[in-house]
C-alpha cells in the first residue's frame, strides 16, 4: 500500500537524503541569473542554460552569508577586476541544504575566480566571431577619419570626472571644437542599453558630427565588462561616423575598443589626441601658407624680372626707331634743303619768272617782253630783246 506522508515528513526525508548525499561541499559551474545584496548576505539565482539553444536547463537558489560574502567578494573582484554580478558563469563551492519551510537551497563558500575570467573570455571571443561572421567588425575602421574634427558628439556621463577632465582638456590646444554631450550610464549592467539610447540620440540630433567619442573615467574598473556586450559592439561597429573610446582602463582591451576607428586608454588621452591632430593640420596649413607665399614672392620676382627685361628690350626697340625715324627725317630734311630754290639761288643760280611763272623755255618769251630775274639776295627786271633758240 502506497505510503502517506505529512508534507513536513517528506520535506525531512529529503532533508535527509540530501545531507547523506552531499556529506561534504561540492564544485558547480552555473551563471548568476539574479544577485540581491541583502543585510550583509548575498542571494543569488543560479541557472544552466543549453549552450546551443540558450534553454533554461535548471535553477536554484544560493545565499553567501555575509561573514563569507565580505571575505570572498572583494577576493573576487581583485582576481578578475570586476564585481560579483548577474550575468557572470561562476564556479561556487556549496554545500545542498534542504529545509522543511524554505525548500532547496545552496550555501556557498568558495568561488574559483580563474573559472570566471576564463567563462568571460570565451564570451569575448564568442562575442568576436560573431561579429565577424555578420561581416561588421571593421566596418568604422574603415570609415575615412576627417582631416578636421571639429564637431563632437560626447556620450559620458555628465558628473564623472572623466567627462570633466575632457571637458577642461579639449580646451588647452585653444581649437574651435564645439562638443555635444548625450548623458549615459556608463557602467555596470545597465549601461549597454543606455549607450545605444545615446547613439541613437545622437543620429536624431540633426548635426553633422565629425566624430562619436564614448568616455569614461572616474569610476571603477570593475564595470568595464559591459563594454563586452554584444548590442554595444554591433552599434559601435556599425555607426555612420568614426567613434573613438576612452573608456579609462589601462590592461584590458575590450570588445568596445576593438571595433572602433580608434580605442585610447582615458578621457584625457583622447582630448590629447584631438589637440595633436589640429595642431597637425595646423601646422601643415601653416607651411602650405609658407609655400604658398615663397611661390608667390619668387612669382612676382620672376615677373618683375621679366617686366623689366622687357621695359629694357621696349626701350632698346624704342631707341633703334627713334633713332631710324630721326635718321630718315634727317635725310628727308637735308633733300628738302638740297631742293630748296633758295638753297640753289645761295649757290649763284638764279630764277627768271616771265608772267610770274619760271621761266624754263625761250618759246614762252618774246621780244619787248619783260622778265625779272630773283637771285639769293633781290631781284630785277629785264626787256627782252634777243631770243637764242638752241
Amino acid at each position: 500500500m502506497m505510503e502517506k506522508l505529512d508534507l513536513v515528513d517528506l520535506q525531512r526525508r529529503l532533508e535527509d537524503a540530501i545531507h547523506n548525499a552531499f556529506e561534504e561541499p561540492c564544485w558547480i559551474r552555473a551563471e548568476i541569473n539574479r544577485l540581491v545584496v541583502s543585510n550583509g548576505h548575498c542571494h543569488m539565482e543560479l541557472v544552466q542554460k543549453d549552450k546551443k539553444t540558450d534553454r533554461l536547463l535548471a535553477k536554484a537558489q544560493a545565499v553567501i552569508w555575509a561573514s563569507t560574502y565580505a571575505l570572498l567578494e572583494p577576493f573576487f573582484k581583485t582576481s578578475t577586476g570586476m564585481n560579483l554580478e548577474a550575468g557572470l558563469q561562476v564556479l561556487l563551492c556549496v554545500e545542498p541544504r534542504m529545509h522543511p519551510l524554505y525548500g532547496l537551497s545552496l550555501v556557498a563558500t568558495n568561488i574559483d575566480p580563474s573559472y570566471t575570467v576564463g567563462g568571460l573570455e570565451l564570451e569575448r571571443k564568442k562575442t568576436m566571431d560573431r561579429l565577424d561572421r555578420e561581416g561588421i567588425t571593421d566596418m568604422n575602421r574603415d570609415l575615412p577619419f576627417p582631416d578636421v574634427p571639429l564637431h563632437l558628439a560626447v556620450i559620458s556621463s555628465k558628473a564623472a570626472a572623466g567627462y570633466q577632465d575632457f571637458a577642461d582638456h579639449i580646451k588647452t590646444g585653444g581649437f574651435a571644437f564645439r562638443t555635444v554631450l548625450f548623458p549615459a550610464v556608463m557602467q555596470g549592467e545597465g549601461s549597454p542599453p543606455s549607450i545605444i539610447r545615446a547613439m541613437e540620440k545622437v543620429l536624431e540630433y540633426g548635426m553633422d558630427f565629425d566624430l562619436l567619442i564614448l568616455i569614461r573615467g572616474g569610476g571603477a574598473a570593475t564595470d568595464l565588462h559591459s563594454y563586452d556586450n554584444y548590442d554595444l559592439a554591433a552599434h559601435i561597429a556599425q555607426f555612420p561616423i568614426p567613434v573613438i573610446t576612452g573608456i579609462g582602463h589601462h590592461r584590458d582591451v575590450h570588445i568596445a575598443d576593438r571595433v572602433a576607428h580608434l580605442a585610447l586608454k582615458t578621457p584625457t588621452a583622447v582630448a590629447d589626441f584631438l589637440n595633436a591632430k589640429l595642431a597637425e593640420e595646423e601646422q601643415k596649413v601653416i607651411l602650405i601658407l609658407r609655400a604658398l607665399e615663397k611661390a608667390v614672392h619668387n612669382r612676382t620676382d620672376n615677373e618683375k624680372q621679366a617686366l623689366e627685361y622687357l621695359l629694357k628690350d621696349l626701350e632698346s626697340h624704342v631707341t633703334w626707331a627713334l633713332r631710324r625715324h630721326e635718321h630718315q627725317l634727317e635725310l628727308l630734311e637735308q633733300r628738302i634743303t638740297n631742293n630748296n630754290p633758295l638753297t640753289l639761288l645761295q649757290k649763284g643760280y638764279s630764277i627768271t619768272l616771265a608772267r610770274e611763272k619760271a621761266l624754263l623755255d625761250v618759246k614762252e618769251l618774246s621780244k619787248g617782253q619783260t622778265t625779272t630775274t630773283v637771285l639769293y639776295k633781290g631781284s630785277f627786271e629785264s626787256v627782252v630783246e634777243t631770243i637764242k633758240k638752241k
